[in-house]
């Protein structure tokens, strides 16, 4: 069990965070870049010490005003992304390197992450993929309270993404704390998600959770959704930007809109009709996704609309050009910010 509720600060970022993960469990951290993932897990594997607080490893003080054990005593699996091998070991003295580690449960990793072929082989000479696989083996076979790894999949070949995959789905042995950019591998592999902006945790949730109610615009972006913060009285809430957005429901005061791009139809004229939100907008991307295609669009709103391929080419969509987006108001998801 890893518990840590303090804050770290450096010259130019400040990392404060209040965070749990059980034992058998596995934890996602995503945020965009320079919001302070990999600062994290220097942090908790003891190559960055807390400025206040104070950090728990099964119970045990490691990291406080009056402690600071050092990393080979935390007995924390860490894998950052430039694995860090023995490149003059073989792949089987890398595994085996750590005190903690045994012959059986070595042979047992070796053939569980695929690695019998390359056993004997120097560390230095593998491939990507083959070197992610022997420096996660080599974290697990340390026999680690808690296993930390910094973008596992990044790179990879697909048959060593999914060799990772499969441990960390069904491994019911340590507590994990997984840092990728990617939110269908964390919402696949992980019990629970947790969100870090600016060196401080926004949202933690479920992947359903962080699905259903994303709570700031970057949780949005990470299930496609778009997200207007707005100020609601009754049926109309309007954003910073000036721009009205029509209600179903009467709510009051700080609210967050989310907008399915599904939800979004696109027309070369402005269309007339039933009540609904209808907003002036330039297309800046086009992206074809499986059958349906997601257009990035700015004017009153910066959003992404997706439709289909069909409506697509009879509308004759291009980068640069002016559309008229409509979505009912029924379509909305509100919640009091």
């Amino acid at each position: 069990m890893l518990q840590l509720n303090g804050s770290l600060d450096l010259e130019l970022f400040t990392l404060k965070v209040k965070l749990q993960i059980n034992k058998n469990e596995t934890v996602s951290l995503l945020g965009p870049n320079g919001s302070g993932k990999s600062t994290l897990l220097r942090l908790i594997c003891g190559l960055e010490k807390l400025t206040t607080g104070s950090l728990r490893i099964n119970k045990n003080i490691v990291d406080s005003e009056n402690t600071f054990l050092h990393s080979r005593f935390r007995n924390v699996g860490w894998v950052p992304q430039n694995q860090m091998l023995f490149d003059h070991l073989t792949v089987k003295q890398n595994i085996e390197f750590s005190p903690n580690s045994s012959k059986k449960e070595v042979s047992e990793l070796i053939e569980l992450f695929d690695l019998e072929h390359v056993q004997d082989k120097k560390a230095g000479n593998c491939s990507g993929g083959e070197s992610q696989r022997v420096a996660i083996t080599r974290a697990i076979a340390s026999k680690p309270q808690l296993l930390l790894l910094d973008e596992p999949s990044t790179g990879l070949d697909e048959k060593s993404k999914q060799t990772i995959h499969r441990y960390l789905k069904t491994q019911k042995r340590v507590a994990t704390l997984l840092i990728t950019h990617d939110p269908l591998e964390a919402a696949s592999l992980s019990e629970r998600l947790i969100i870090l902006e600016k060196g401080e945790i926004t949202q933690s949730g479920t992947p359903d959770e962080v699905r259903n109610s994303p709570a700031t615009p970057y949780s949005a972006s990470l299930v496609g959704l778009n997200f207007v913060p707005a100020l609601a009285d009754g049926l109309v809430a309007m954003t910073s930007k000036g721009v009205e957005l029509i209600l179903s429901e009467s709510i009051q005061g700080q609210v967050n809109i989310v907008i399915p791009p599904k939800s979004i139809a696109l027309y070369r004229e402005k269309p007339i009709g039933s009540p609904r939100n209808v907003l002036k907008a330039k297309i800046l991307e086009i992206n074809h996704v499986g059958e349906n295609v997601r257009i990035n669009l700015d004017g009153q709103l910066n959003f992404m609309a997706e439709i289909t391929k069909n409506a697509f080419e009879v509308l004759n969509l291009h980068k640069g050009d002016e559309v008229w987006a409509a979505f009912k108001a029924t379509e909305l998801i509100t919640a009091p910010a």
